[in-house]
């Protein structure tokens, strides 16, 4: 694989692995909604698509008369096809840092400032007057939690008023520093390394090789 094209495809994870690492690192939890969380993602993926499914399917004959411009239909694509994945996902809430107690104290509090009626139910989170069900859902980590809308969401305003409430009760907890984070600051910013040192030692070549890899 030509360098650029390493760097293309390695630089946003390297920095999605970066921020993700910092966020473990600090004594505040990042509290976030699924829509964000999976928006993150993406754009993290994007480098990786642009060397592999973009390439696979490139429109050679689009390219021909739009050159370079084509780049920007396929990010266009790209940007449409992560929103319909947004679009046809279920609401969640996802949180990195807090414990389990903490998790489910601080969703309760926002939970009951929208729908005073709201309380667990074993692994559920019933809010009966607004009509909204919260499921956890399994992680891989004991300091990263989740919960899923159960059903068809009917009512957006009260699902948006606790997604703030429970950023904002969340922002108020103070959670340990999580050691992964240096694994994951560590491997960021050796990939983001590996990935602009050639860049840096040769650019005139890099910059050949970007010409070529976008006007193909």
């Amino acid at each position: 694989m030509p360098p650029i094209h390493f760097a293309i495809a390695v630089i946003p994870f390297a920095v999605y692995f970066i921020l993700i690492g910092a966020a473990r690192l600090r004594r505040r939890p990042l509290v976030t909604s699924g829509w964000r969380d999976t928006l993150t993602l993406g754009i993290a993926a994007s480098g990786f698509v642009a060397v592999g499914p973009m390439q696979l399917f490139f429109p050679e004959r689009a390219a021909e008369s739009m050159q370079g411009w084509v780049w920007l239909a396929l990010f266009a694509l790209y940007v449409l096809a992560i929103f319909l994945i947004l679009l046809g996902g279920r609401p969640k809430l996802v949180s990195y840092g807090l414990s389990s107690e903490q998790f489910r104290e601080s969703l309760l509090e926002a939970a009951r400032e929208v729908d005073p009626k709201a309380h667990w139910e074993n692994e559920v989170l019933n809010m009966p007057s607004s009509h909204i069900q919260l499921a956890m859902e399994p992680t891989a980590s004991s300091r990263v939690h989740q919960v899923t809308h159960v059903g068809l969401l009917h009512n957006l305003q009260d699902w948006l008023t606790l997604e703030r409430c429970f950023v904002r009760k969340g922002a108020k907890v103070t959670c340990p520093r999580s050691a992964v984070g240096w694994l994951f600051v560590c491997v960021g910013a050796l990939l983001l390394a590996y990935a602009v040192k050639p860049m840096i030692s040769n650019p005139t070549e890099a910059l050949a090789q970007l010409k070529e890899f976008l006007l193909r």
